[in-house]
């Protein structure tokens, strides 16, 4: 079978090397004399005579997959120069730049992104202000203020928002004070235009929650998505119903060939279909899904309009995904790319054509067979990257998709003829769905969590369903990976056994102490801590509460194991002891007006570590102190959570 797809696809030949090289890439000191040796070999081979070149063909094709490999590498190492790019301006400097994205509520006001005349991107965070509203997409923003890398928690098992913003070339943030800032109205765009338009026929006829969902489903709106409306679709395993992906392109291209058909030049009938296509991508924000959508039905269409062709569908993808590296290699690491090409994948090696005489018993048939191949295939790596499986995804697939396709057809119907009535229905759809989806969200075992996997296991996943593919002859495949499966992980259980951690974490205005040993945890800090940041961490390092043996908590002295932690969160005492206390650690929180050469005059401190819950002067503070007295330290603010195995 897939020697089969590799003769009918020969774009699979040059995307997989090339991936490979986009994955694991080799410097540019190793590369380049390599790609360079390649080139000539493989321009050398043609040089000899026939018999020869004959002898080897082979390796002529292996030099060619060597080279696309050494091509990939050169492609990241030319994105990273330019994507690295940080700038250093004056303090006094003033920047200037277009609003790239709407403005968004945040924890402590707005925010937005900014894109600076000479190209680079900055998050920008403004204060709680009304002014900050009249801001849109597309405005000019003057501004002034301290450009920062990008902070990260480093709690462990947190969501990293650092390398979620460099995946979208964003490395740096500003916070603006008031007064600092001044935006001025620009003429919007025509995609600009279009899309605000749309926004306000849908708020206009639909409005409130059920708007902000058909905004997302129209045009990919999800800046107005409600948050537990949108756990409740991540509960059943559709959340791809609210992101545009390639569903609702197919949907719009097939209402365009059925639309069409009158017009008799297929040329002509062609670039129509490709406009509309291309606009609605980018109209929607050019998602990494929506994107080899819009490249597959490009291909499609210039082969079936313009060639009079039809070619292969794993062809197609291949053809597709290899553009879209070219075009931006770092979309390898985007999860939308990664889920919408395995899911097309999973439909075209699974899918089978369910016959029945029944029109809609066949149309069932298909969407259970297709929902199924794509859940197959994405199931290894969604429990890698979430950690859980939604349990009645069937289900709600069932019931959604069909929902949604007539939502979607009906406000295409609302932007032309803009009538309450149909505003009306619109909502009372948009609500029936958005309640069944809740309900069956919240039914017992709607969600199995907990299944957290390794890169491996995911592998090791792959080959098990590559060789239930092959037939007979993969069971052994299947039983060789998962006892190779079985021998990487277990030195890694066999470590988690034996590990002792302390984490210090880094939440705002917060105090938070884990000690881990083994599979037990136990805490010390603030009773008012993210009850989510705690659940993360002790999942990454598989632990639950408990009492740790060899523990004892003193007041502000903890004692874990061969370990000393002092906490100090208010005055000295008057007097100074006649012995110092000797502590591995001394932690300062909740902002202690001390002086780190006054704590040396009570205990022999072996690191100072300054958490998040002192202010960002009183931690300056402390570091120019610990800097002149040549001590070690740690800030947790700017270096993230600290986390010491003992």
């Amino acid at each position: 079978m897939f020697v089969y797809i590799l003769k009918t696809a020969p774009f699979l030949r040059i995307v997989i090397p090339f991936m490979l090289g986009i994955i694991w890439p080799i410097p540019l000191l190793y590369v380049l004399p390599a790609g360079f040796f390649l080139l000539i070999l493989h321009v050398g081979i043609g040089y000899l005579p026939l018999w020869a070149r004959f002898r080897l063909d082979a390796y002529r094709g292996i030099i060619l997959q060597l080279l696309l490999v050494c091509i990939g590498c050169l492609l990241v190492d030319a994105k990273e120069q330019y994507k690295h790019h940080l700038i250093k301006p004056r303090p006094d400097e003033v920047l200037v730049g277009i609003i790239a994205a709407p403005v968004q509520s945040s924890q402590y006001g707005y925010r937005t992104i900014i894109k600076l005349e000479t190209k680079e991107q900055l998050l920008i965070y403004f204060p709680p202000d009304s002014a900050v509203m009249a801001i849109q997409e597309g405005d000019r923003l003057l501004f002034k203020g301290a450009v920062q890398l990008i902070s990260f928690s480093g709690n462990p098992g947190s969501f990293n928002y650092r390398e979620y913003c460099a995946a979208r070339y964003i490395y740096q943030q500003v916070h603006l004070q008031e007064g600092h800032w001044r935006h001025i109205v620009m003429p919007k765009s025509f995609l600009l235009r279009c899309r605000n338009s749309c926004l306000q026929i849908i708020n206009q006829y639909i409005g409130g929650r059920e708007g902000g969902l058909a905004a997302a489903l129209l045009i990919g709106y999800r800046y107005d998505l409600d948050r537990e409306m949108v756990n409740d679709y991540m509960q059943t395993g559709i959340v791809h119903i609210i992101a545009i992906s390639g569903m609702h392109l197919a949907l719009i291209y097939a209402s365009l060939i059925w639309g069409l058909q009158w017009l008799p030049f297929p040329s002509l009938k062609g670039v129509l279909i490709i406009v509309v296509v291309w606009g609605f991508t980018l109209l929607t924000g050019a998602s990494a899904s929506v994107l080899r959508a819009a490249v597959m039905l490009t291909v499609v269409t210039i082969g079936k309009f313009f060639l009079d062709r039809d070619s292969s569908t794993y062809n197609q993808l291949a053809l597709s995904a290899f553009l879209l590296l070219c075009y931006d290699p770092a979309l390898i690491k985007d999860v939308g790319f990664q889920l919408s090409y395995l899911a097309v994948l999973g439909i075209l090696l699974l899918n089978k054509p369910f016959s029945s005489q029944s029109y809609w018993l066949r149309k069932m048939g298909e969407a259970i067979t297709i929902a199924v191949a794509a859940q197959a295939i994405t199931f290894p790596l969604c429990l890698y990257l979430f950690g859980q499986f939604p349990l009645y995804f069937l289900p709600a697939n069932l019931i959604a998709v069909p929902l949604s396709t007539l939502i979607l057809y009906g406000e295409i119907l609302l932007l032309c003829v803009q009538a309450h009535w149909l505003g009306t229905c619109l909502q009372w759809l948009l609500t029936m769905m958005n309640t069944i989806v809740a309900w069956i969200g919240h039914l017992p075992g709607a969600v199995i969590s907990g299944l957290h996997i390794s890169v491996y296991g995911v592998l090791a996943l792959y080959v098990c369903i590559g060789a239930l593919l092959a037939g007979k002859k993969g069971v052994v495949y299947i039983m060789g990976a998962i006892c190779l499966w079985s021998l990487i992980v277990l030195p890694g259980r066999l470590q988690k056994q034996r590990q002792r951690v302390m984490i210090v974490y880094n939440q705002p205005r917060h105090t938070g102490i884990d000690f881990i040993q083994g599979s037990v945890v136990q805490f010390a800090g603030d009773d008012s801590i993210s009850a989510n940041m705690l659940r993360a961490a002790r999942t990454f390092y598989e632990a639950d509460t408990g009492r740790l043996v060899g523990f004892e908590q003193l007041g502000h002295f903890i004692c874990c194991g061969n370990k000393r932690l002092v906490i100090v969160d208010g005055a000295l005492p008057a007097g100074r002891p006649a012995k110092k206390f000797r502590t591995d650690y001394l932690l300062l929180s909740h902002n202690p007006r001390v002086a780190i050469k006054d704590l040396q005059g009570f205990y022999d401190v072996g690191c100072y570590i300054f958490d998040a819950s002192s202010s960002h002067s009183r931690i300056e503070k402390w570091k120019s102190e610990c800097y002149a007295l040549t001590l070690r330290f740690f800030s947790v603010p700017d270096q993230g959570a600290y986390v010491v195995n003992f």
